[in-house]
């Protein structure tokens, strides 16, 4: 939406920000002058009125005796004993107040003095207040948020009025971030991070992490007052900066990368350079607009790239559920499952193991597809040569130039098990202009493929190839070789990529690994459902040129099952892909133009550590640290309660009208509030369900819809309330089957009765449902990550679940059935697989041992088996059974 004339047009949030500027100017003011008054009497005037009326503060010099403390105290002792009382809150005060304004100096919240709560709350009011005036000046501040009170008048709107004005406050929004894309081109920007456990992002830490110290904040301020945030808020005296906000940092701040510039669009996209020799040109390209809104750390347009990432994390947590990942390994997390096109990537890999099915039914070879374009309808192949005769479920197009597979209405249905990818070095570029995600076949370059331009830029985008086919659903067959990539990069994924030093010492494995193929690798692919392995090399530096010169040789023999990839200028590269600083990525020879997929080296980092903790189990403990008891809720609670909110499985809100608009909004922000009974402020409700920013006026009224879905509790108040401080939380009545379950569990382990404990068991475990936050909508309920959800509920379920298999050694069906429920949250925990086996031995024989294997091989989905699982069914299998031999 675009705004020609802003002196004659107002946007909805400029609107909103003039009311409330009017009313809290004189506000503010008032509230200066009186908290500097009260401040000035409390801390001045209260003293000297001591003075005057009670001379100096008696210390005493000497203990008492036992007489002195055995007389009766008279008057003048009492009034004596009062003062001394007053001096020592007098001076406890103070202190507060030193507290809050150095704190308020730095940009920060003041540390919690002891026992000082209503001192200190009253402390931080008044110097709160006199921010506004000056006095107390704290450029680490910014805008103040948005006001939460009562219902806003948007509650008395119709639904198809308030989404109207939502959706104009979500465009102007949109203007806002592009218009702050172009500004901040070539600047360093650091977003501010929501709030974690109590700790606020602030200047002062922010200077001390990249600047190197604390006392540059003023450096970052001077660079950012008065300039707009996306918000329409702005930096300034008096006032906090909020989640989200683009801070420009000093040139030398370290560990923040420079936003890449803003490129104009063309009219017309540029035609696809002709001539190539390796297939005919694909598709029209041209410079894409790369202000693509990114994901906190995650780049724009990597939807696929995220997909295949998050895919291969829960993957590898379905076998262990592991330790607690560090704050910026959950930072990304959440990034990348906001990014993530999940559904998109699982149509893909359906689709090419359809068209190998096909090709197999057919008794056909699958054509030589080059590059595939991916939208969440089709699949198209790009071939070259020409395939004019298709196979089921697959049209013809460009007399055989193009092959198309259209979702199918139905759903994705089943694909025979095991049938191989044609195509498992197929990795994505980017996104292009249409949004469509454009992948290439690196196998059908036939020699080396160079990505030029920026050296820094070539580096990250060889770096998300290898971690692509290191995770990527189809290329389980892949197996790569990495050199010149950041560190960390082998401990992403399964256990397909292999870092080295020199590409020398690998060519003798790769030489012979080439001789050891059949000269058709995409007939051999078809024909057996246990293919070789491709391989795949990707180094972040051009090789030494005799290195190169023996990688194009293997790769360009024709076998269609060796691909590699550098980062520089190669003199005999097949395909030269060019990115520039901006990221957008071109390869003229096939006429690709698109968003590049990137990593740089501190997500690289962080995604490795996020893989590593799913590897890593926690310290070695008898039992399993319970959270704290936020709730006393039981199942009686949760059984009669009007609203019930459930996470134990997938997400629902029940008690509300699930046809509302937006009804997946409003219950992300009532999940959000439910989960944290303690009350948050809006800032953070905003930061968590919109985590690529969002207005206030947007907020508010989002929140006032989600106040007017829950209604009234019996007290005719609201069942989403908001304090006095302008925190948000929901009332009792809104119950949470995860706090029910904590209660259950924590007070089963209080009791000292068998009977009762093995009770409380069997009713937490009765909420279980599935796995937790199972099947949340596309880019939603991110928040989960940095509060490690997820991994804590798993934790807590299989400890109770183990604990009470333990109570039922005698009893094999109940033991069963706790099993199972454990297995519903953690599918992949082969103990819990184990305490089934045994039960289901113990009261249906081989018989049962075979069911349970059935459903556990469905449950792992290929991943090995521990060897104590391996030892139980081999001892609880007679030799002779089929599945014990294999």
């Amino acid at each position: 939406m675009a705004i020609e004339n802003p002196q004659q047009t107002d946007t909805a949030a400029e609107r909103f920000e003039r009311l409330v500027d009017h009313e809290d100017v004189h506000t503010s003011r008032r509230e200066s002058i009186g908290a500097g008054l009260a401040l000035f009497a409390l801390v001045v005037g209260l003293p000297v009125m001591l003075l005057v009326l009670a001379g100096p503060p008696r210390i005493p010099t000497e203990f008492p005796g036992m007489r002195e403390l055995a007389q009766q105290l008279s008057v003048e002792d009492v009034i004596a004993v009062l003062v001394g009382v007053v001096w020592l809150v007098w001076l406890f005060f103070v202190v507060c107040v030193i507290f809050e304004v150095i704190a308020a100096r730095r940009g920060g919240l003041a540390t919690t003095v002891p026992l000082a709560g209503p001192f200190q709350r009253l402390a931080r009011m008044l110097v709160g207040a006199l921010l506004l005036s000056g006095i107390v000046a704290s450029p680490a501040q910014a805008a103040e948020p948005a006001h939460f009170g009562q219902p806003t008048t948007a509650v008395g709107l119709s639904s198809a009025s308030l989404d109207a004005e939502i959706q104009t406050l979500v465009e102007e929004s949109a203007d806002r971030a592009e218009e702050a894309a172009a500004e901040l081109a070539g600047d360093k920007v650091y977003i501010v991070r929501a709030p974690d456990n109590g700790y606020h992002d602030n200047l002062w830490d922010i200077a001390e992490r990249h600047l190197g110290d604390g006392r540059r904040y003023r450096e970052i301020y001077e660079l950012n007052k008065d300039r707009a945030q996306q918000d329409g808020r702005r930096l300034e005296l008096a006032r906090l900066i909020q989640p989200g906000w683009e801070l420009v940092m000093p040139d030398d701040a370290v560990g923040i990368e420079a936003r890449p510039a803003v490129p104009d669009v063309p009219a017309t996209p540029a035609p696809a350079p002709s001539g190539t020799d390796t297939a005919d040109s694909a598709s029209d390209g041209g410079i894409i607009d790369n202000a693509m809104e990114s994901v906190g750390q995650w780049p724009a347009g990597s939807g696929v790239l995220a997909a295949s990432v998050l895919g291969a994390l829960l993957l590898v947590r379905r076998r262990r559920i592991g330790r607690r990942p560090d704050d910026d390994a959950r930072d990304i997390e959440a990034d990348v499952r906001v990014a993530a096109t999940s559904d998109r990537i699982a149509w893909l890999d359906w689709a090419l193991r359809d068209l190998a099915a096909s090709c197999r039914a057919a008794g056909a070879v699958p054509p030589s597809a080059y590059q595939v374009l991916l939208t969440d309808d089709a699949v198209e192949l790009l071939i070259s040569p020409d395939a004019p005769d298709g196979v089921d479920g697959w049209t013809v197009h460009d007399e055989g130039r193009r092959w198309r597979r259209d979702r199918p209405d139905t759903g994705l249905g089943e694909v025979p098990p095991g049938e191989a990818v044609p195509y498992p070095a197929l990795v994505s570029l980017g996104v292009d202009v249409d949004g469509r995600d454009v992948l290439v076949d690196l196998e059908s370059a036939g020699g080396i493929v160079s990505v030029t331009g920026s050296p820094r830029l070539a580096e990250q985008v060889a770096s998300s190839v290898a971690i692509q086919a290191a995770t990527a659903p189809w290329a389980d067959t892949v197996r790569i070789t990495a050199s010149s990539l950041p560190a960390g990069v082998a401990d992403i994924g399964f256990e397909r990529l292999t870092a080295v030093d020199d590409l020398n010492d690998a060519l003798a494995d790769l030489t012979a690994h080439i001789g050891s193929l059949p000269d058709d690798v995409l007939r051999g692919r078809i024909g057996r459902r246990a293919p070789a392995s491709s391989a795949l090399v990707v180094a972040g530096t051009a090789p030494r040129p005799e290195v190169s010169d023996e990688l194009g040789r293997l790769a360009g023999g024709g076998s269609r099952a060796l691909a590699v990839v550098v980062a520089g200028e190669h003199p005999s590269a097949r395909w030269r892909i060019r990115v520039d600083e901006a990221g957008n990525l071109e390869l003229p020879a096939l006429g690709i133009a698109v968003t590049a997929n990137r990593l740089g080296a501190e997500q690289v980092e962080s995604l490795a550590d996020l893989f590593a903790a799913g590897r890593q189990p926690e310290a070695d403990v008898d039992r399993t640290k319970l959270p704290a008891v936020i709730r006393n809720v039981d199942d009686a609670a949760w059984a009669t309660a009007s609203h019930r909110v459930s996470v134990l499985g997938s997400v629902d809100v029940q008690g509300v009208d699930a046809d509302l608009p937006r009804i997946d909004q409003t219950a992300e922000i009532i999940t959000y509030l439910a989960l944290h009974p303690e009350g948050v402020h809006p800032n953070l409700v905003g930061a968590a369900v919109w985590p690529r920013g969002v207005t206030p006026d947007v907020l508010e009224a989002a929140v006032a819809r989600a106040r007017e879905v829950l209604g009234l509790d019996v007290d005719g108040t609201h069942l989403l309330r908001e304090d006095a401080e302008g925190r948000l939380s929901v009332a009792d009545a809104v119950v949470c089957d995860w706090h029910v379950a904590v209660a259950l569990v924590s007070q089963a382990r209080r009791t000292t009765q068998i009977s009762m404990e093995t009770d409380l068991l069997r009713r937490a475990l009765s909420l279980v449902r599935g796995e937790p936050f199972a099947d949340a909508p596309r880019g939603r309920y991110a928040w989960v990550a940095r509060d490690d959800l997820p991994r804590s509920i798993a934790r807590v379920v299989v400890d109770a679940a183990e604990r009470l298999i333990q109570l039922l050694g005698g009893d094999p069906g109940g033991a069963a059935a706790a099993a199972e429920t454990g297995l519903r949250i953690a599918p992949g925990h082969q103990p819990l697989w184990r305490s089934l086996l045994r039960s289901r031995h113990a009261t249906e024989g081989v018989a049962g041992v075979m069911r349970t294997l059935e459903d556990m091989v469905h449950a792992l989905r290929g991943l090995p088996l521990d060897p104590e699982t391996e030892a139980l069914v081999e001892e609880l299998l007679p030799p002779t059974t089929e599945a014990a031999q294999a």
